[in-house]
């Protein structure tokens, strides 16, 4: 890889760095679904995937479970909706509250992604596994930041 200002900044720079990886793996993802013919952006995994679990599953417990904002699942749940991979229903005893769960597509395409999804799996596991444990020491970060927030972190740097 070319040195390149982000390469250069280093720490500095690692928002940056993660977001590079990610858009990287995006694109080449993308194009894994569109050969396997699934009409699917890789922004929509971690919904669609949630929601195959669970079933049924209100927007708070989503946004609970996945850290995000409500209006960023609500987002993300109209999209994904008007794709036509899940739909939205009243809740058994309260009609106010909707709960998210898979359409007939997507009850049918599961099974192509849940290919997809192990082969990205395995591939995943295999090239991050050879990086020094990428993976736990990105779970180690989020749990540090989880007890004392970046800003709080800068905060107290600033004070000393």
């Amino acid at each position: 890889m070319a040195q390149n200002i982000i390469n250069e900044l280093g720490p500095l720079a690692i928002g940056s760095r993660m977001r590079r990886l990610y858009d990287i793996l995006s694109k080449d993802a993308a194009r894994i679904y569109e050969d396997h013919e699934l009409q699917f952006d890789i922004k929509y995994f971690i919904l669609f995937f949630l929601i195959s679990k669970r079933k049924q599953i209100g927007i708070m417990d989503i946004a609970e479970e996945l850290s995000l904002t409500h209006p960023a699942i609500i987002h993300l749940a109209k999209d994904l909706e008007k794709k036509g991979y899940i739909e939205s229903v009243s809740a058994p005893g309260d009609s106010r509250k909707r709960l998210l769960q898979l359409s007939a597509k997507g009850k049918k395409s599961l099974p192509a992604f849940k290919k997809v999804w192990g082969k990205i799996n395995d591939l995943n596991e295999q090239l991050f596994a050879q990086q020094h444990q990428l993976l736990q020491t990105l779970e180690a970060i989020e749990k540090t930041l989880e007890e004392t927030s970046y800003y709080k972190r800068f905060q107290n740097a600033e004070t000393r």
